[in-house]
């Protein structure tokens, strides 16, 4: 049975949703929920109305997120517009892990082929041994297995609304230095201490840990530095790159979005500076992965620089 929200109930939802809400609230368009225990919405002005889950919204294109959803799939569909992404293909075993890591060469990335939120990503992969190890524990976590070329620079996270950028997010993870003394654990308390959000130790902290050949219990050694994750989602930072981005770079972002019928995208590259022409030479920028429900919670709250409301920009591009 759907209920119609007052403004005080919306303040109820976590920020990200919550950003649309109030969006919404303010522009007079009547909010209905349904499910007492779920997150779905409609939003409904005049003859028009969009359901909504999270960042979910009943207006993607369900043929497009099916394509982002597989990494390979997402990779022939860039490459056939000219848009740069690494070299990668899917293995089903350990021996076309091996045959792929030969042909691409290393250092490589193994992952799940439709994994999200960064789980069994294991990088710097430089030899056949690790290859084994590794294709191993990515294979616990799913069959559907992908071998990709890594590449390097800053890690962005964008997110389109419209086919414009609404926000831009350098992130890093969390990295700590070793002093011969205490274990990876010890080090992992004494940096929560410091630190306003506590950081929990979890799978995915066991799993970076291991690809650097660490443990929870292991005593780095002086001055060896490590990382507990690769953005600011598991603990590190996010910097607003918004108003840096080129003009390039833009117009290549509006050109994915359109080309996949995507109205809203979150999209992760890799580039050695979001200011430069990731297709320029001696800039080179990648397109990594795509996602048609981003979280956008990050962009309210970022470590540095202005927060951008995507909520808003949402309801604006819903209802104009």
């Amino acid at each position: 049975m759907k209920k119609r929200l007052t403004e005080s109930e919306i303040k109820n939802y976590k920020q990200g949703t919550r950003s649309i809400l109030q969006a919404a609230f303010g522009k007079n368009i009547a909010i209905y929920k349904f499910f007492a225990k779920e997150r779905v919405f409609i939003l409904k002005k005049g003859g028009k109305q969009v359901w909504l889950r999270g960042p979910r919204l009943s207006i993607a294109n369900p043929v497009s997120l099916w394509i982002i959803k597989d990494k390979f799939l997402t990779k022939k569909a860039l490459r056939d517009i000219g848009v740069p992404c690494p070299l990668g293909y899917p293995a089903r075993t350990v021996a076309e892990a091996i045959a792929i890591a030969k042909k691409i060469k290393f250092p490589i990335i193994i992952k799940p082929l439709k994994g999200e939120g960064g789980n069994a990503v294991f990088l710097n992969i430089d030899s056949i041994e690790k290859v084994k190890k590794f294709f191993e524990k990515v294979v616990r976590t799913t069959r559907q297995v992908l071998v990709e070329k890594q590449v390097f620079g800053k890690y962005y996270r964008i997110t389109m609304v419209d086919h414009k950028v609404a926000g831009i997010l350098e992130t890093s993870g969390i990295r700590l230095r070793g002093n011969g003394k205490h274990t990876v654990r010890e080090l992992i308390c004494v940096h929560s201490k410091s630190c306003i959000d506590k950081y929990k130790i979890n799978k995915k902290t066991r799993d970076v840990l291991s690809f650097q050949n660490l443990s929870l219990g292991s005593v780095p050694p002086k001055n060896f530095s490590f990382i507990l994750g690769f953005s600011g989602a598991e603990g590190g930072k996010w910097i607003d790159r918004t108003d840096l981005i080129a003009k390039e770079n833009a117009a290549l972002l509006k050109k994915v979005t359109k080309y996949l019928d995507l109205k809203v995208a979150g999209i992760d590259l890799i580039a050695k500076n979001i200011a430069l022409p990731i297709a320029a030479a001696g800039s080179p920028g990648y397109i990594l992965e795509i996602n048609g429900a981003p979280e956008f919670l990050f962009h309210f709250n970022p470590s540095r620089g202005k927060s951008r409301d995507i909520g808003k920009a949402i309801v604006n591009m819903l209802f104009k």
